[in-house]
């Protein structure tokens, strides 16, 4: 099928959404087809995080059209996420449900600073890399992001939750512009601005490039029916901005360039890019037609061919918590293979593969704090780290799945995932359990052939004849084992394989 040739990015940022399709031809990504509507998802959030039910139809009624572009694409070829205004929702997981229902397709929340790094990852594609380092600036509806790096790796990025459409909102919310408003909203991003100006400077940069709709609006203001390619100056944006605040009024601004869509958060948008371009000194910023919608299909791209930034942000997080790389490999090998016996049966994806072996490697990461509540560490450093690559849900998937690794389980837990995960997090929990309890005497001999069969919620391991007599320690984990997955809603029997199993705990 053609669709099978295809990849999707869905960005769903707080001023627009958008969605971009290509299809991957001689090692190249070749763009299909575009589409992008003006959802103002931020200016629907009302001081409770709550979305009003208009802003919350509209996007809703944007997701279903996507969704039927969408039709017939393979689900591991398409990615969705949501940026700073689903991070602020009081209940995203609420919106999240008839949001992939509407879509078709999971969607996932991003950080901040992993937003910055899709970003800059979409931005190197589209612009010469000349060896040096690059600055890059994207204002969003609700956050701005600021990457330094060289080629397509970031060596420093923040987000700060400040965007067109919040600065916009907050600033001149009742339609009025004034100076003096001006100012105040200024010094405000600023002092945002401030904690990182610092780093930023010391790192230095020889090109600083702006993407996404503020500034490509910036430019076609500044250099009307100019090429798209020219810069932005610094002048030029002090100029425009003092034009801007003449109008007095947000419905009265009548620039050429501006389009009628943009005009409600221009203001905003342009405040917040003369703060960041003052407070970085940055006096000529090119612009460029690439942001996270391109990222995010390159970042797929390199999943799908096994050169997954996960990988890299696991192994480093294994070598800062000083992780036993031994043990951790135990665990992976036996849960890993436990994984492969039961993936079918219990309608497991590839996907929940990866969040295990993960988990697995990185179990025992809280022991860097405490033994005695080392799951609890673990789980919460996975929760709220800043992890490139993984989204605001995987980090709370392995959070779940290490917290609940040992002692009593609380099914609470779970229930703090958003709906879809909540089935495949209780499977998961119990081929991790299961995996620390046999690998506890921290010995690859003591690893057992096994087999592992299931049929809903019953689990039947099966060691071999005598093992657990051999192990008696084990035999009393296991014991207590089948008491606490009955809390799952698992039950788990032990029985022993035939004499000759033809098993083998190797993958």
């Amino acid at each position: 099928m053609p669709e099978r040739q295809l990849y999707a990015a869905v960005d769903l940022g707080s001023n627009s959404f958008h969605l971009l399709i290509a299809r991957l031809e001689h090692g190249q990504l070749r763009v299909l087809d575009r589409h992008k509507e003006m959802v103002r998802l931020a200016g629907g959030l009302d001081r409770h995080r709550r979305l009003d039910g208009e802003t919350r139809q509209r996007a809703l009624d944007c997701l279903a059209r996507f969704g039927q572009r969408l039709a017939g694409i393979p689900e591991n070829q398409v990615r969705a996420v949501g940026t700073q205004t689903f991070r602020k929702l009081h209940q995203p997981s609420a919106l999240l449900v008839v949001a992939e229902t509407a879509l078709g397709f999971p969607i996932d929340i991003i950080s901040g600073r992993e937003e910055a790094r899709l970003v800059y990852l979409g931005v190197s594609q589209g612009i010469r890399d000349d060896g040096g380092k690059r600055l890059v600036i994207d204002i969003g509806g609700g956050s701005t992001e600021l990457v330094i790096g060289q080629g397509v790796d970031p060596l420093a990025a923040e987000s700060i939750g400040l965007g067109c459409v919040s600065i916009s909102r907050n600033a001149f919310g009742d339609g009025r512009i004034s100076a003096k408003r001006w100012r105040q909203a200024e010094e405000k991003v600023r002092s945002e601005l401030r904690p990182l100006t610092a780093s930023f400077r010391g790192l230095g940069w020889n090109q600083a490039v702006g993407s996404s709709g503020t500034i490509r609006a910036v430019q076609a203001m500044v250099n009307p029916g100019a090429d798209e390619g020219r810069a932005i100056s610094r002048d030029q944006v002090e100029a425009l901005s003092s034009r801007l605040i003449k109008f007095k009024r947000i419905d009265r601004i009548d620039l050429p360039g501006l389009s009628d869509r943009r005009q409600p958060v221009i203001a905003g948008g342009l405040l917040v890019l003369k703060a960041c371009m003052d407070a970085l000194d940055i006096d000529r910023l090119e612009v460029s037609g690439f942001a996270l919608r391109e990222g995010l299909l390159h970042d797929l791209l390199g999943r799908l061919e096994h050169s997954d930034p996960r990988d890299r942000t696991v192994m480093a997080m294994a070598g800062r918590y000083q992780c036993d790389q031994a043990q951790g490999e135990r665990v992976r090998d036996f849960a890993m293979t436990a994984f492969e016996q039961v993936a079918e049966a219990w309608s497991l994806s590839a996907v929940h593969g990866e969040l295990l072996d993960w988990s697995s490697r990185l179990h025992e990461m809280g022991l860097a704090i405490s033994h005695h509540y080392h799951h609890l560490h673990g789980g919460y450093i996975l929760e709220h780290a800043d992890m490139p690559g993984f989204t605001r849900q995987e980090q709370q998937f392995m959070a779940c799945l290490v917290r609940l690794q040992r002692r009593r389980i609380d099914p609470a837990i779970l229930e703090s995932l958003t709906p879809r995960l909540h089935r495949p997090a209780r499977r998961l929990v119990v081929l991790l359990r299961l995996a620390i309890c046999m690998a506890r005497g921290r010995s690859d001999s003591d690893l057992p052939d096994f087999a592992l069969i299931a049929d809903g919620d019953s689990i039947e391991l099966a060691l071999p004849p005598g093992w657990l007599a051999g192990h008696p320690l084990t035999a009393h984990d296991l014991d207590g084992e089948t008491d606490e997955l009955a809390r799952l809603g698992a039950q788990l029997t032990l029985t022993e394989l035939p004499s000759s199993p033809g098993f083998s705990r190797s993958r």
